[in-house]
């Protein structure tokens, strides 16, 4: 089921065809991913989304839901921190805290509750959210800092990290604190790139940590299901997604960062859903359920956790063939119903013709009319 945005103007459908559209312009803001110098934190929005947004149709959610909700797993989101007064977090420092507002819109994706108002929820709502931030309080990214947040996270307990922050820096350093992650047992999903945005200098990439072996890269599709630029092993909803960003109000995502919150949530409902899953069988998971479509492969979350492994410990979807069996032949039955509708019929026009013709009869004394 592939449904479109209801909540943003035609501005926001332009986004979703390649074209970027100033937060100005639409009916809901897209988050920065780091604010510019001397800029003050981002305000809330003060609104709310009118209808679900696309994404968890998309994804399925619903039936998700009905099995698993990611309960009992944690999540870490390393990024500009999250809001705690958003939804409820286990903040590493000062990661219960964002003034940029990106960390909070993350994560809702992953986990916010959902609420008798807000249409917005996380795909694994009943997860945890470990916030760690892998910024500084403007949102400015670097190797180190990533590095930092990745260490935070698996000190924490955290086995499934979301790095919403990326870097072109193929930082040793960074590289030794994935290897330090990944020798943990956690999964680590990263964005395939930065956020989309109408500046015309962002590097083209390749982005670190996503770039890096035995890291999960995500790139982002949006409700037309094309793909971001950045290349990515999986793709997810991350274009023009609706989730909660300062003070709760309702914000757009537009970029890889907000589909790896996807797939990070999908990883939750699958350990949710098996807890004996390691982070290999995890990303095995994740990428061999996916389904091709306009050059990349799209998250399948009920296929990815549903699916039955293979003695190769490959993910095999289980899928009932189609029976397909010949019509009966009716022609004998109608035939029949006819014969028998034909009968009912006539006896109704007896007994109608009796109803008159008897009472006649005996008033006259059964003689005929003209006696």
């Amino acid at each position: 089921m592939r449904r479109h945005l209801t909540v943003a103007c035609a501005t926001l459908t332009l986004l979703a065809n390649g074209g970027l559209a100033a937060a100005q312009d639409t009916e809901l803001p897209q988050i920065p991913q780091a604010l510019k110098a001397g800029q003050a934190c981002t305000a809330s929005s003060g609104k709310q989304a009118p209808a679900v947004p696309w994404q968890l149709p998309y994804l399925g959610a619903d039936r998700l839901w009905a099995l698993a909700t990611g309960e009992g797993v944690t999540v870490a989101v390393v990024d500009t921190g999250v809001d705690g007064s958003v939804l409820p977090v286990r903040p590493v420092g000062d990661g219960g805290t964002d003034c940029v507002g990106h960390g909070t819109v993350v994560a809702s994706l992953i986990a916010a509750p959902p609420s008798g108002t807000a249409k917005v929820s996380g795909l694994a709502p009943g997860a945890r959210v470990l916030a760690v931030r892998g910024t500084d309080r403007s949102g400015t990214a670097t190797a180190a800092s990533i590095a930092g947040g990745l260490d935070g996270a698996v000190a924490a307990g955290a086995r499934i990290i979301c790095v919403a922050a990326a870097v072109t820096e193929a930082d040793p350093a960074l590289r030794q604190a994935v290897d330090r992650a990944v020798a943990a047992g956690a999964l680590i999903v990263a964005a395939a790139g930065r956020d989309l945005t109408t500046a015309r200098d962002v590097p083209p990439g390749p982005y670190y940590p996503a770039a890096f072996p035995g890291v999960l890269a995500v790139t982002a599709i949006g409700p037309d299901g094309k793909a971001a630029a950045a290349p990515g092993i999986l793709a997810a909803p991350g274009n023009l997604v609706v989730g909660k960003g300062p003070g709760g109000g309702a914000a757009v995502g537009a970029g890889p960062a907000f589909a790896a919150a996807h797939v990070a949530a999908a990883a939750a409902l699958i350990r949710s859903y098996r807890p004996e899953t390691t982070a290999a069988d995890l990303a095995r998971r994740l990428r061999d359920t996916a389904y091709a479509q306009g050059g990349v492969t799209v998250l399948d979350p009920l296929a990815a956790m549903t699916s039955v492994a293979t003695a190769d410990g490959a993910a095999a979807v289980r899928r009932e063939p189609l029976m397909v069996t010949p019509a009966p032949d009716l022609a004998p039955a109608r035939q029949g119903a006819w014969a028998v509708v034909a009968g009912v019929a006539a006896a109704v026009a007896l007994l109608g013709a009796a109803a008159v013709v008897v009472p006649r009869g005996r008033r006259r004394r059964w003689r005929a009319g003209g006696e």
